[in-house]
């Protein structure tokens, strides 16, 4: 399984960068800012159907997506075309990202910036909270229970928003006990690569009205952003189609108007 190796690939990054920061280090760099940009309230002021913008160089499902682009241009196309907020990739081995575009991004929009990578330790909540992200991907299918509820927790002490990622019933069921503002499904099967609009279709219907849902991956046209909407989804995250794209301020336009 792809996600395995990720994640093992992963532990070993962090280890190395533990080595030269420690959490004390970070958490006293965290004092230093101001207040995270809310995800939450972005997501809201743009009702009924949010759009999160991701800067993603390259995949394991699609290969290299975008050879160059400079992070703080491309994030400001983003938020002039109509974006809630921009997601910003930060691992750097196979999505071919880096922490630093956080703080690049940060400086040049004033949307909430979301760090999307493999989170599996508390240091890099803190790393990417003093890099400048105002929100985390969390996903459910490479923590347990334990670790959710935790690292929940601490995004949330930190102001962060949480945006836990859930693909199937089994991960459904691991986040029951929680109470979380946001769920991110990800239509992307985790073994086969497929995508599939209808988990987001799915798993939605069993998610509390307490808990605001972002659609990710595969949404490609207005009539799928429609479909989501219909269906009571607050939210798309998309990135792919926008980084191929020649124009991507009117592909943004296009998917709103669905």
């Amino acid at each position: 399984m792809f996600l395995r190796k990720i994640v093992e690939k992963k532990k070993e990054e962090v280890e190395v960068r533990k080595k030269i920061f420690s959490i004390r280090e970070r958490e006293e760099g965290i004092s230093n800012l101001s207040l995270p940009r809310d995800l939450m309230e972005a997501i809201s002021q743009h009702a009924p159907m949010a759009l999160i913008a991701e800067i993603k160089f390259a995949s394991p499902s699609a290969g290299v997506i975008k050879t160059d682009g400079d992070p703080r241009q491309i994030a400001s196309e983003y938020e002039s075309a109509g974006a809630s907020a921009i997601s910003v990739l930060t691992e750097p081995n196979f999505f071919k990202g880096d922490l630093s575009y956080l703080g690049l991004v940060k400086e040049k929009t004033s949307l909430p910036v979301l760090q999307k990578d493999f989170i599996i330790d508390p240091f890099q909540i803190f790393e990417g909270r003093a890099a400048g992200a105002d929100a985390v991907l969390l996903i459910a299918a490479i923590l347990d229970r334990e670790q959710l509820n935790d690292f929940v927790d601490l995004a949330t002490s930190l102001r962060m928003v949480p945006l836990v990622e859930i693909h199937d019933e089994d991960d459904l069921e691991k986040i029951s006990t929680l109470s979380l503002p946001l769920i991110g499904i990800n239509n992307r099967n985790l073994k086969t690569f497929e995508v599939d609009l209808r988990t987001t279709l799915r798993l939605k219907k069993e998610i509390s009205s307490r808990s605001k849902v972002i659609s990710e991956s595969g949404i490609k046209s207005s009539h799928e952003v429609r479909v989501l909407r219909e269906a009571g989804v607050d939210g798309i995250l998309v990135g792919e189609i926008l980084m191929r794209s020649s124009d991507p301020t009117s592909k943004i336009k296009e998917l709103l108007k669905g």
